[in-house]
């Protein structure tokens, strides 16, 4: 390939400088000649780079190099002013694509170089070396190399400290698209640009810090710890991952979110934007993992940092969890597309495909825990209504009901859920087996169940701790089995009798069985009351036959010989204990040995988690099933009174739905329920149970169980002393707040004491961890609020009482400020926030709800007044910032706005603010107040107001208004001492005149200025005015 010729004239340099000119004067108007203008470019700037010449000293003058970067400078100089968008962005996108092409083609023409001979040929299009470019370590320094170098130390630095925010932002731009496309630089180039954007990334301007984030992203991972160490720089993660999680504005956290690279450090901290504030970015999220499942060309397909097998269980929960369940619609598109890619790719493992068992859904389900997260039941009814091809590919087979695992069993129910809510009977048909064989595979599941039980029982003191592991997790599985296909069992069709039969006994036998586990109780009573002919008929299948089954067995020999053969199952008979016989039953507690005493007491909790499970599903009363009675008497009565922890609270669970659906019981449990709150020794978790009885029982019967002695009174004052308590746990103080609210919601109970308390445990430090109290707080406030004009008088009535309690709580950074907490009150008595039946009122509700913030602004300015308060200087200015926030209606009674600007009078003369924060805002809404009131404030005089009888109130608090001592003490004066009077006595005419001539701080009387009798009392100001002392307003008061 022959050489370039090297310009050697000056006429040919010039041309090729104006070439750059054009270039960059098209490249402005659109983008889509930029990569036909980076070659021509390119090839300017090889061109010139092969001028050169020599000096004096033989020293090699880089001429064509110089030229071509006098030339961008001045172009870019021109940029750096630009604007924001337009021409400008373009070019700053064009000259980042040339300075990609630029270094690459130089690490190109490097890579042609031979080191070892002394010959360099330039090679068409690429950058050329000369034999000056090699330094004496044979390390080739390219024109590409220096021209980006000096672009970035000769000018861009410059700007980084500019005062014009346009030009910040061109520089920390044109760096950020230069990052990507830069080669290897020198370390304190490096270090240099890494400063300057790290001081970026804090400028006030966010679009300046967006940009310098990009930059730093690039630079992520590849910082050396020990020289950070070394030079005593801040690690790039911090700095990235704290502007992540708290910039200000969302444009910054998504560029971070966006150019972050993806991998084991960072997907912690990208997951916690599924919180974020900016929907965009929580969507952002999952669109940036979808990207990183996996890596690599379609041929040579890899699993990414973002793929599930990559994450541990907690990440991928927290990514089912937060994306579906977020309460955007988009987010939870987002998130769906996610797991689609998951179910996509579930088969791809760091060495190759997995068995087709782990592919798809059931690979995919295989890497949760089933037991305990159930939002991966949505996500896959989520992929079921996205991907119609999914849900159709699912073949349920003879083959796939007898090799069932708890991922298949799992897919199988959230299958017939998704068929039978859309009411898809064609394919709950096809897929469903019959009921007989069904039950069958059923028995056999709970048969291998029962044996590992037994067998973990007594092999559990023989095995070591991974062994003992494995056992209980083979355990698990099977159990989960079982759960899966008794939520299954619901939605079987029992049109066939004989099927129905066979389900039925199983159930029986099984909720009788001694190694039931108690979390299968709860969907073996469901099928149960699938199987029943009515709700009686349950009550006397449990009450009659399993129940008495239980207690004592010996009672249904012969009734288990006259069942139908083909309806029971014997390997499902429970073995009988040898303690628990006819003759060990008719023995009194005090008679049995340790070990009958152990298995009675397993029989009564079984019985009463049986009747808890039955309790829930019970709509009738208890005088309409007899069956009952026996229960109430023989089981529960004596469990709430039993000393055992586990069997107490069951018996107050069964005792509390049992008042549900007896009025009688309820007065008399409510009664036991009392004591029990009121004993410390009972532990928190019985509390709790209590407290929800409680609550449900009050819910169901309103006040018509609040009798002698428990009357509405009483259970206010029990009510009141529990929230007063401080010894409470999180959960009771939570369930306390709640079923307060429920009660108060509609009315039921409802006392402002009670309000107060709620408010301030609401709004309290100590409870600022209580998620769940906060969170049902918050929304029966504004629904309270809301419902009813008269709970918004009561809200606003207990404005200035909760504000003065709050103001004495010490302050934590964690509390909500005095500002927020004005402002929630505001938005609670605000009348547009009122709900309005359209069919009954139409518009915004006027009157009374009208009025209620102005009675805040009296109670506001009452408490300026008060010479007891304790807000300090910061809280009154609060609520100073706060009287322009209220809603003032225009239609307002005389006497009220004249009682109000009378107390607002009173203020600055009595109890003037400390700062001028606080008296500018205060006369901004006095000034307003009069201006909108005029009309109002044109009848009576103060005086013939405060003169009424119907008045005499007010004016007996505005006459108890007295100025603070301090306040008019008079400033200490340097020289002989005088005697100065610091007390007075003075009506409240007296008073009023002292506050006008404290207001004017002059006399601008002329007669007053032409008396030289009075010459001797005053000190006359720079502007000429006279200003009067204390004592001189006693001479002009008269005289009581």
């Amino acid at each position: 390939m022959p050489g370039r010729t090297r310009p050697d004239s000056q006429t040919n340099t010039e041309e090729l400088l104006l070439e750059v000119s054009e270039i960059f004067d098209q490249v402005q108007n659109t983008s889509a000649n930029h990569q036909k203008n980076i070659v021509a470019l390119h090839k300017i700037f090889v061109d010139l780079a092969q001028l050169r010449g020599r000096t004096k000293d033989g020293d090699t003058i880089l001429i064509g190099e110089r030229k071509f970067e006098q030339a961008i400078y001045s172009i870019l100089l021109r940029l750096l002013e630009s604007k924001k968008g337009g021409p400008g962005d373009r070019v700053v996108k064009f000259f980042g694509g040339f300075v990609k092409c630029l270094n690459e083609k130089g690490r190109s023409q490097m890579a042609q170089i031979s080191m070892q001979t002394s010959q360099y040929h330039f090679i068409a299009g690429e950058d050329p070396i000369d034999e000056d470019d090699i330094d004496e370590y044979n390390v080739a320094y390219t024109p590409a190399a220096r021209f980006t170098e000096r672009l970035l130390d000769k000018l861009l630095f410059k700007g980084f400290v500019s005062k014009e925010k346009v030009t910040r932002y061109r520089t920390v731009q044109l760096c950020s698209e230069l990052v990507f496309n830069l080669g290897e630089i020198e370390n304190r180039i490096y270090y240099e640009l890494r400063g300057r954007l790290l001081c970026r990334i804090s400028d006030k301007e966010h679009t300046i810090r967006s940009q310098a984030a990009i930059a730093l992203c690039k630079f992520f991972g590849i910082d050396d710890p020990e020289e950070l160490k070394e030079n005593q720089l801040e690690p790039l993660s911090e700095v990235l991952f704290e502007s992540l999680a708290y910039d200000p504005q969302a444009e910054v956290r998504r560029a971070i979110l966006v150019n972050l690279p993806v991998n084991k450090i960072t997907i912690p901290p990208i997951l916690e934007r599924s919180r974020d504030v900016d929907v965009t970015t929580r969507k952002l999220v999952y669109t940036v993992l979808e990207r990183n499942v996996t890596i690599g060309d379609e041929e040579e397909l890899t699993i990414g940092f973002a793929h599930p097998r990559a994450l541990s269980m907690e990440l991928r929960e927290s990514i089912v969890r937060n994306g579906l369940g977020d309460r955007n619609e988009n987010v939870r598109a987002a998130a769906a597309k996610l797991i689609e890619r998951w179910v996509e790719t579930a088969d791809m493992t760091d060495n190759g495909k997995v068995p087709g068992d782990e592919s798809g859904l059931v690979g995919l389900l295989k890497m949760f825990d089933l037991r305990t997260d159930k939002i991966i039941g949505d996500a896959i009814i989520r992929i079921f209504e996205s991907n119609p091809h999914i849900l159709n590919g699912i073949t349920f087979n003879d083959t796939y009901w007898t090799s069932l695992t708890p991922e298949k069993a799992f897919l199988a129910r959230t299958y017939v859920e998704f068929c039978d809510n859309r009411k898809d009977d064609a394919r709950l048909e096809a897929i469903l087996p019959v009921v007989t064989s069904f039950a069958f595979r059923l028995q056999e599941h709970f048969n291998d169940l029962v044996d590992s039980i037994r067998s973990l029982d007594q092999d559990s003191c023989d095995l070591d701790d991974e062994a003992r592991y494995l056992r209980q997790d083979e355990l698990d599985s099977r159990e989960s089995v079982v759960l899966e296909m008794l939520k299954i069992a619901i939605s079987l069709d029992y049109g066939d009798e004989i099927g129905r039969r066979k389900m039925d006994s199983l159930i029986r036998d099984m909720l009788i069985h001694d190694f039931l586990p108690d979390d299968l109780v709860a969907p073996c009573m469901e099928v149960l009351s699938r199987l029943a002919d009515s709700e009686r008929d349950l009550i006397r299948v449990v009450a009659i036959e399993i129940v008495q089954a239980l207690r004592d067995p010996g009672d249904d020999e012969d009734e288990d010989q006259d069942i139908d053969p083909d309806a029971s199952f014997d390997s499902l008979a429970p073995t009988p204990p040898p303690t628990r016989s006819r003759k060990a039953a008719s023995k009194s507690r005090e008679e049995m040995s340790e070990a009958e005493k152990a298995h009675a007491d397993k029989i009564d909790k079984r019985c009463l988690r049986i009747c808890e499970s039955m309790l829930e599903r019970v709509n009738g009363t208890l005088e309409n099933n007899s069956s009952l009675d026996g229960i109430v008497k023989e089981l529960i009565y004596p469990a709430v009174q039993r000393k055992d922890g586990d069997l107490r609270e069951q018996g107050f669970r069964c005792l509390g739905l049992i008042s549900l659906i007896s009025k009688n019981i309820a007065k008399m449990a409510l009664a036991f329920f009392i004591k029990q709150t009121k004993i410390e020794r009972n532990p928190e978790e019985l509390r709790v149970i209590v407290m929800q009885a409680v609550f449900d029982t009050l819910m169901k019967y309103d006040q018509g169980v609040m009798v002698e002695p428990h009357t509405p009174a009483a259970w206010i004052g029990h009510f009141t002393q529990l929230l007063e308590s401080d010894d409470s746990s999180e959960e009771f103080r939570a369930v306390l707040c709640m079923g307060l609210a429920k009660l108060a919601l509609p009315g039921v109970l409802v006392d402002e004491n009670i309000m107060k308390l709620l408010l301030i445990d609401y709004f309290s430090p100590k409870n600022v961890k209580n998620q769940k109290l906060k969170q049902c707080l918050s929304f029966f406030f504004q629904a309270y609020c809301a419902s009813s004009i008269d709970n918004q008088e009561i809200i606003s009535s207990l404005f200035m009482p909760v504000f003065c309690a709050l103001c004495d709580v010490d302050d934590d950074d964690e509390m909500a400020s005095s500002a927020q907490i004005a402002g929630m009150f505001l938005d609670w008595t605000h009348p547009n926030t009122l709900y309005v039946d359209k069919e009954k009122e139409q518009g915004v509700p006027t009157g009374e709800s009208s009025c209620l913030q102005f009675t805040i602004a009296r109670d506001i300015v009452k408490e300026f007044l008060n010479k007891d308060s304790k807000l300090f200087k910061d809280h009154k200015k609060v609520l100073c910032q706060q009287l322009s926030k209220l809603y003032l209606p225009n239609d307002v009674d005389e006497d009220t706005v004249r009682y109000l600007n009378l107390l607002m009078d009173k203020v600055p003369s009595c109890r003037p603010f400390a700062d001028a924060v606080s008296k500018n805002a205060f006369a901004k809404f006095q000034s307003s107040f009069v201006k909108k009131y005029e009309k109002q404030l044109e009848g009576l005089s103060a005086a013939e107001y405060l003169s009424h009888e119907e008045h005499q109130a007010e004016a007996q608090f505005l006459n108890d208004i007295i100025p603070l001592e301090d306040e008019f003490a008079p400033p200490v004066r340097r020289g002989r001492k005088r005697s100065v009077v610091t007390s007075y006595s003075y009506t409240m005419v007296q008073w009023e005149l002292m506050v006008i001539f404290r207001r004017s701080g002059s006399v601008t009387s002329s007669a007053a200025e032409d008396d030289p009798s009075t010459s001797n009392k005053t000190a006359r100001t720079r502007k000429g005015k006279a200003k009067y002392e204390l004592g001189d307003y006693i001479d002009l008061l008269p005289v009581s």
